[in-house]
């Protein structure tokens, strides 16, 4: 199957933060068992497509394990040719834990969906590619995530503000890590998640006391991530929390002049600070009913 662009088109790949992530248990298939929300935040990478004969596209510079050079390359395995020039325009910062590349591979997916690739085939590359991307491909907004973190549940989602803060902390194979460094006493049965869950199902605003994360705990013996929770907090955060295995921190507000009161007192401070909002589900960022693949 051959896919043709007719137009040019831009796509929005959203930012996402964990509202609360628990791990239950180790997985016999190696993965670990998870109840976590995901919510995609008005933190966006760009996808610029535009018409070509055949494929042409090259990851960014800087980025090893690009997401969406492994999605065209499975979806060609699979007899799917993609003819469009696809550049990547990354604003999302890689490896903390924000899903950058995950939306990256996801929204063009999930666009690819919208065309004439089948979605149970859109389905299986998506989970073969990790855990966030089926979340992506349907594009975002809030969700429960429980099993590998591909079983999704979609919830409303709330209103609300965050300040995210990135340390400057580079880590090799950082998820794989991470998850080894979690102890049992780390492990707990996802029920403070679970019950944020069925707060936002009620239409209630989140609840900051309801949110986990228990890398919270492996990540603070970094010094640059102790540093920037306790400039999160200094700032005027009365919650820090990292988003997945992070690094990146992030802290809630229901009112935009504290979030952007704290954002503004940190980037006096120079460091990679970012003020967003919560953001619903999306059509993979552009409106494509009128058919721009042929």
């Amino acid at each position: 199957m051959r896919i043709e662009l007719t137009w040019e088109l831009t796509l929005l790949a959203p930012a996402k933060l964990n509202l609360g992530l628990e791990v239950i248990r180790k997985r016999p298939d190696g993965y670990h068992e998870v109840v976590t929300i995901l919510q995609t935040v008005s933190l966006f990478d760009r996808l610029k497509l535009s018409p070509a004969e055949t494929l042409d596209y090259e990851p960014p510079p800087g980025i090893t394990d690009d997401l969406v050079a492994r999605a065209l390359d499975e979806l060609s395995r699979r007899g799917i040719e993609v003819a469009a020039r696809i550049r990547l325009e990354k604003q999302i910062p890689v490896a903390a834990g924000l899903g950058g590349g995950s939306s990256d591979a996801g929204t063009l997916l999930g666009a690819l969906a919208l065309a004439r690739v089948p979605h149970a085939l859109v389905d299986e590359v998506a989970a073969g590619l990790g855990s966030d991307v089926p979340f992506f491909v349907r594009g975002g907004g809030t969700a429960v995530a429980t099993g590998r973190g591909i079983e999704l549940e979609p919830l409303p989602t709330p209103a609300g503000w965050f300040v995210i803060v990135v340390p400057r902390l580079h880590l090799p194979e950082k998820t794989r890590r991470l998850y080894q460094a979690l102890d049992p006493d780390d492990f707990s049965d996802g029920s403070a998640t679970r019950a944020q869950a069925e707060r936002l199902r009620q239409g209630l605003p989140l609840d900051p006391e309801l949110i986990r994360n228990p890398f919270m705990r492996v990540l603070e013996s970094f010094p640059e991530v102790r540093k920037a929770a306790e400039a999160l907090r200094e700032a005027g955060a009365h919650w820090v929390w990292p988003t997945g295995t992070g690094p990146a921190l992030f802290s809630f507000f229901l009112s935009v002049e504290h979030a952007a009161a704290v954002a503004e007192t940190l980037r006096h401070g120079a460091r990679d600070v970012w003020l967003v909002h919560s953001v619903a589900k999306q059509r993979n960022g552009a409106d494509l009913s009128s058919r721009p693949f042929g």
